[in-house]
């Protein structure tokens, strides 16, 4: 089955904390809406996959849930639809099999579901409210799974997916985060909860949580370089990092002396026994394997690193920053020593560095348009017959600071 397939992947790799619960058909929030029972009127009659297909693509007698962007990736999610009239209960049937199907398989996996102000924060109100009214509501069921997880090993570890966290979070969801992890994780003690941000920095968040009573904290260190910031408190609190030191979400070979000074600075801070390596984010949003690529470029391909590939790059940089381990077997060494020429060579190349096109860049001595914008846009109406207020773009408009601030006013209502 694949899902074994990928648990030997990462066994096979060294991998210590396996996931289980990451499968899905369609996407994971709209797993998480259906376990805890978040399910539109128009589909409380299906069941099993019947019910997830319908609700992600619509049926004869329903229209589908929407669907937006997961965070600033280029993935999606359908989006939970919640009322104040929903009844919430308890679904875990398919986070509990998964789990009991790994271990069948002779691994003892950590199990990871979306957190509780994530899977709020990215749903929507059908009667137009306020999301956050229905924590109350959500919170017991949460608290229930954790229950139903607790019985199945002496010790268990469940990742909580709490990306909202790097956010711009209002002080009411801030306030929220303390007492919803006080909850959870004193809900058993053979528990250990590894929350986990990932995409940016979540810096704001970490001052709260290592004053609540979670395992580990998991911060992407690629894209979220400010998290570096957070180390001291981390230091001095008793929280495990996860330290997000592989790049989950792009192509490219991790670069294994970048890696081992970035990992030798946090180690130094917060002590070897209390840092664990792993990706940025989840893998994902990379390729599965190099294996399959035979028609490609061997320059190009000598690069790269895709899902299975960088398994093996989190177990290669564990063993280079173990000083407790065995030296580098000699194959380790060889694989050292290619990432080294890998990255040289890319930095040379001339496959991505054309000398003509430098040179005309720094050649240009025109660096502004012909003619006033009034006069541009008046031609550009005659020949295209644009209309006002028509906007043009590619893609998604970038999610800058100011831009993220405007669209929370304009949900506030301030316009």
């Amino acid at each position: 089955m694949l899902k074994q397939r990928h648990w030997a992947y990462q066994r096979d790799a060294g991998i210590d904390y396996i996931s289980s619960n990451d499968f899905s058909f369609y996407d994971n929030v709209l797993d998480m809406a259906i376990s805890l029972n978040a399910v539109p009127k128009r589909f409380k009659e299906l069941q099993n996959e019947e019910l997830l297909f319908a609700m992600a693509r619509g049926n004869k007698t329903g229209v589908a849930m929407e669907m937006t962007k997961w965070f600033n990736t280029n993935y999606h999610y359908i989006v939970p639809e919640l009322s104040l009239d929903d009844e919430y209960k308890l679904s875990a049937g398919k986070i509990i099999s998964e789990y009991k199907e790994a271990k069948a398989f002779g691994i003892t996996p950590k199990i990871n579901i979306i957190g509780p102000l994530t899977f709020l924060g990215l749903s929507k109100r059908a009667d137009g409210g306020d999301v956050y009214e229905l924590y109350s509501k959500i919170i017991p069921v949460y608290e229930a799974l954790l229950e139903e997880i607790a019985k199945l090993d002496n010790e268990i570890v469940v990742q909580i997916d709490e990306p909202i966290f790097v956010k711009d979070l209002d002080t009411k969801v801030l306030s929220l985060i303390k007492p919803t992890y006080d909850k959870l994780a004193g809900v058993s003690t053979n528990i250990k909860i590894a929350l986990v941000t990932y995409f940016e920095h979540s810096n704001e968040a970490t001052k709260i949580l290592v004053n609540s009573p979670i395992w580990a904290l998991g911060l992407d260190l690629i894209y979220g370089k400010e998290n570096l910031e957070s180390l001291e408190l981390i230091a001095k609190s008793d929280k495990v990092l996860l330290a997000g030191v592989v790049d989950g979400r792009n192509i490219w070979k991790n670069d294994f002396d970048a890696s081992t000074t970035l990992i030798s600075n946090i180690i130094n801070q917060i002590g070897e026994n209390r840092v664990i390596l792993s990706t940025s984010c989840s893998l994902l949003h990379t390729p599965f394997s190099l294996k399959y690529e035979e028609k490609m470029s061997p320059e190009i391909k000598n690069w790269l690193a895709y899902a299975v590939e960088k398994l093996s790059e989190l177990s290669l940089l564990s063993k280079i920053i173990d000083k407790e381990s065995a030296q580098l077997t000699d194959e380790e060494n060889r694989q050292l020593t290619q990432n080294r020429v890998a990255n040289e060579s890319r930095k040379s190349s001339e496959l991505i560095h054309d000398k003509n096109v430098q040179r005309k860049v720094k050649n240009i001595k025109k660096l502004v348009r012909d003619g006033a914008y009034e006069e541009r846009i008046k031609i550009q109406k005659e020949k295209l017959g644009y209309k006002d207020l028509v906007t043009t773009t590619i893609g998604s408009f970038p999610q800058t600071a100011e831009l993220r601030a405007t669209r929370r006013d304009f949900k506030a209502g301030k316009y």
